[in-house]
């Protein structure tokens, strides 16, 4: 294991969202998991009971301003002690594949070049987190004078849920980089067999084989993050969408001494915006690697009806296994970005009419 991946896992772990490597503090962790849940609740809740604005704002917009935080404790509790909270699947995980590793990178040369990239990636978001998350805590101290007191309660209602929630996303997003590295080198073999064409019958149904494991290993780590995605969707569109309002309306204010605030709106516009981007990038990049293998598929020569049969029965389940959607038919690739856009511009714009209305009624406009 790289150590950019040990530091990775140790920091989930340290915040409850990755199982323990050990069995003997399999039952120790799960309370400290339960304890930060505990603490990420009762400081989220204490913030909306004693939350008070300094300026008016009207119930709508504090609707919106709310909305994070019942998304942030249960987008918390699940991932701290639902989706990560399994041994046995992670394990049987793990043990697929190595096996698929085993049967794809049969050249030795090839598995280095496969962890190096892994590596790679995993560095730099990794990196990017600890920097995120630090200049965050930062900016949020400042806006409290530093107090530490207050500091302390406003980190745990916010930066602690953040840290869990996007340290949960980034392993997921990990481990579909790794198949997407896994896809890539089954489009090698499958150009090679262009080139060495002697037992390709036997050869295509083995890396049919393989790619059918692939396909069910990303359906069952989708069926396993489906709700929390869902969630985590609609929790950064709203989030996202209230965020974009304010920022326009300190500009239209010309509160430009609140450089905190314009700092901390900034940062949380990032965050939930690479959510997104990143989550749906992570399966797009699958979902090209299965275009290519259908590209490689269609040029192989058919030479007689059995090969045939096996390149369609291959096509096929492609096809069927392509892109596989959420629950709300939300389809995994950046194309949902337009989506997303058109109802964050309908909510903005909702909230800018009420706020005009509002200021109309006090004879401001």
């Amino acid at each position: 294991m790289s150590t950019w991946l040990y530091l990775l896992f140790l920091c989930a772990r340290l915040l409850g969202v990755s199982p323990p490597n050990e069995q003997q503090v399999k039952y120790p962790h799960l309370v400290w998991s339960l304890l930060l849940v505990i603490c990420v609740w009762f400081f989220t809740l204490h913030r909306l009971v004693t939350m008070r604005f300094y300026k008016e704002v009207q119930t709508i917009q504090k609707l919106f301003y709310f909305a994070e935080y019942p998304a942030n404790m249960l987008l918390t509790a699940l991932f701290s002690l639902r989706i990560y909270r399994s041994e046995d699947f992670y394990k049987r995980l793990l043990l697929e594949l190595e096996r698929l590793k085993a049967q794809l990178f049969v050249n030795g040369d090839a598995i280095p070049h496969l962890y190096r990239g892994l590596r790679k990636q995993i560095m730099i978001l990794f990196c990017l987190m600890l920097v995120f998350h630090s200049i965050c805590a930062l900016v949020d101290s400042a806006w409290l004078n530093f107090d530490l007191k207050l500091s302390f309660a406003s980190n745990c209602a916010h930066q602690l849920p953040c840290a869990m929630i996007n340290f949960s996303l980034l392993q997921y997003i990990l481990i579909h980089r790794l198949l997407c590295l896994f896809y890539a080198e089954l489009n090698r073999h499958l150009e090679e067999l262009q080139r060495r064409p002697a037992a390709i019958e036997l050869k295509l149904e083995e890396l049919r084989l393989i790619g059918v494991a692939l396909d069910d290993i990303q359906a069952k780590l989708l069926d396993r993050f489906e709700f929390a995605l869902i969630v985590n969707f609609a929790n950064s569109l709203l989030s996202f969408s209230y965020e974009t309002f304010n920022t326009f309306r300190l500009l239209e204010l010309a509160q430009l001494s609140d450089w905190v605030l314009y700092c901390y709106r900034s940062l949380w516009l990032l965050q939930h915006g690479s959510r997104v981007w990143l989550v749906l990038r992570a399966n797009e990049r699958i979902i090209e690697q299965k275009c290519q293998l259908r590209l490689v598929l269609n040029k192989l020569d058919a030479s007689d009806a059995r090969l045939e049969r096996s390149i369609n029965s291959f096509l096929l389940q492609l096809k069927s296994s392509h892109n596989q959607p959420l629950a709300l038919c939300i389809e995994l690739d950046t194309l949902a970005l337009g989506g997303f856009v058109n109802a964050l511009l309908a909510i903005v714009i909702f909230l800018v009419q009420i706020d005009l209305g509002n200021k109309s009624l006090k004879g401001f406009v």
